[in-house]
């Protein structure tokens, strides 16, 4: 069966200059597939936690990419944001494959796949950072509640053009509310509105 794709569109912002923030070089050393873990939960219908080794880092960081399926009447996939996001890094690691209309994993030749993060991890791990990921940190929902470091569900090339791409993306996710990051006032403890620079540096 012919996998199915959405129809792309392109998007288009400084990223923060900071050791492990912002546009970071990166690469794939691991794939797991964690749509079981939560089962009848339509928003994990899609999730692959992607394992990236750092630059400089002697610690990796994870990237998730998660969504639920847009599906008609009969429960055939017709869309999802989660499959623009899922097949922009594909692409850029080099699978051609992808999933079908009734959610079955397939290779470019039609081949089923059983276990994506197993054929994932057996051919597009890589022992390098030839991709831009962006990290940042991710604003709370409700003020005082911890903030965590996320990493921005897509890749670029590691060149000059894939970072200016990365931060053209990245300017309008932000402009356009879907990327928001944390400010000074949500580092604040409970009971406070601010931290002081001097604190906050220290963090």
């Amino acid at each position: 069966m012919a996998i199915f794709k959405p129809e792309t569109t392109s998007a288009g912002t400084g990223t923060p200059k900071s050791s492990y923030l912002g546009a970071i070089e990166v690469g794939p050393v691991g794939f797991k597939d964690r749509s079981g873990d939560f089962p009848g939960q339509d928003w994990a219908e899609i999730f692959l936690e992607i394992e990236l080794s750092v630059k400089g880092s002697e610690y990796t960081n994870k990237m998730s990419l998660l969504g639920r399926l847009d599906k008609d009447g009969e429960g055939k996939i017709v869309g999802g944001s989660v499959l623009k996001r899922m097949y922009n890094i594909f692409e850029m690691i080099g699978f051609k494959g992808g999933l079908t209309i009734d959610k079955k994993w397939e290779d470019d030749s039609g081949n089923e796949i059983t276990n994506i993060a197993e054929h994932l991890n057996n051919n597009f791990k890589t022992t390098n950072q030839e991709f831009i990921a962006y990290a940042y940190k991710k604003k709370p929902k409700k003020p005082g509640d911890k903030v965590y470091t996320e990493m921005w569900p897509k890749l670029w090339l590691n060149t000059e053009g894939g970072r200016m791409q990365c931060d053209k993306d990245i300017k309008w996710l932000k402009e356009n509310g879907y990327l928001k990051e944390a400010s000074q006032d949500d580092f604040a403890p409970k009971g406070q509105t601010n931290l002081a620079d001097n604190a906050l540096a220290n963090l």
